[in-house]
């Protein structure tokens, strides 16, 4: 009996060694983030921020047909227990909506000092970081300017976009109403159903059928139409401009923590936003703004509080479905 507790002591006084403080090591620090960059992008930048700071990053990515939409919903869904960290945006309609729905946190990033307030919240709930803009894809024997040549009986069901219920297209739409008021904003969509347009199920698939000749003009992303290796056409550069959609960080509130800071300072740095244009994902600086280029002249907020109900708007007339909105 002596000997058994000889050894229970010893084994106490071992343990109670391990656990004083500074003899035990702490488990690395991890991160959540949803994020609806793409994942070939998205995840060598995620890496590098692992190896330099220690902290393990989780990465939940967006399908293509789904981008952005799903994990902006699941985000709000999880406004009570939530379980992201930080989220990475590739747009920034759905961030300015999360913000306002109360999903974000305020945070004001050291690495977004150089940014111009345009692209920051005034509550410091986002920052933005790199631009992507808003092209049409041809196959190179079209002669393209502006959104108004998609009407053009030339194209008619030869021309394609991705349904607006999803990522940059439903930017797109809102921006579209945004900026000319509903009736120009109908009238053009009507005139893209009555030309034939396909809706399809994501801006890559919009690049690559003008890549195979499915179609000869397109509403895209730069990123899709590089990635696909089409000629990409900036429209209105003598009218409204072509649409620029900045990718957006923010922390989530609920999750705030100095590690969930560290990640969002480092993905609004500089030698990010670099990385993203090197890897042909944005086009432009947000920092420098986009040079020589016109832009469209969007009020980025008025655009998201409208979204929801124009990209249903737009879907039913692009469908053909009009009778679902003269008598609303």
């Amino acid at each position: 009996m002596k000997l058994l507790f000889s050894y229970l002591c010893v084994s106490v006084f071992i343990c109670g060694l391990i656990l004083l403080p500074g003899c035990d090591k702490p488990s690395a620090e991890s991160v959540t983030i949803y994020t609806s960059v793409d994942q070939p992008v998205a995840e060598p930048i995620l890496k590098a921020f692992e190896a330099k700071t220690g902290i393990k990053v989780q990465a939940r990515y967006d399908t293509e047909a789904n981008k952005s939409v799903g994990l902006a919903e699941r985000l709000r869904a999880e406004k009570d227990h939530p379980q992201a960290d930080v989220w990475w945006g590739n747009e920034i309609f759905l961030t300015i909506n999360l913000a306002n729905d109360g999903v974000l946190a305020a945070y004001d990033s050291p690495s977004a000092a150089d940014i111009p307030a345009k692209f920051k919240d005034p509550q410091h709930r986002w920052a933005a970081s790199g631009m992507r803009v808003r092209v049409i894809a041809s196959n190179g024997s079209a002669s393209v300017t502006g959104l108004d040549i998609l009407t053009d009986p030339k194209f008619k069901n030869k021309l394609a976009m991705a349904r607006p219920v999803a990522g940059t297209t439903t930017g797109h739409v809102a921006a579209l109403y945004a900026t000319w008021g509903e009736a120009k904003a109908d009238a053009y969509l009507k005139a893209l159903h009555d030309n034939g347009i396909k809706l399809v199920g994501g801006n890559s698939i919009v690049a690559d059928g003008v890549k195979s000749g499915q179609f000869i003009v397109g509403l895209t992303d730069n990123d899709d139409a590089d990635a696909a290796g089409v000629n990409a056409v900036l429209p209105d550069q003598s009218g409204i401009g072509t649409l620029a959609i900045p990718c957006t960080v923010s922390t989530v509130a609920g999750r705030d923590s100095s590690a969930a800071r560290l990640l969002a300072d480092y993905l609004l740095s500089k030698e990010v936003e670099q990385q993203l244009i090197a890897a042909k994902f944005v086009k432009y600086t947000v920092r420098a703004g986009p040079g020589e280029i016109r832009t469209m002249d969007v009020d980025y907020a008025k655009a998201a509080a409208i979204l929801p109900q124009v990209t249903r708007r737009a879907t039913a007339i692009l469908e053909g479905r009009t009778e679902e909105i003269d008598h609303r």
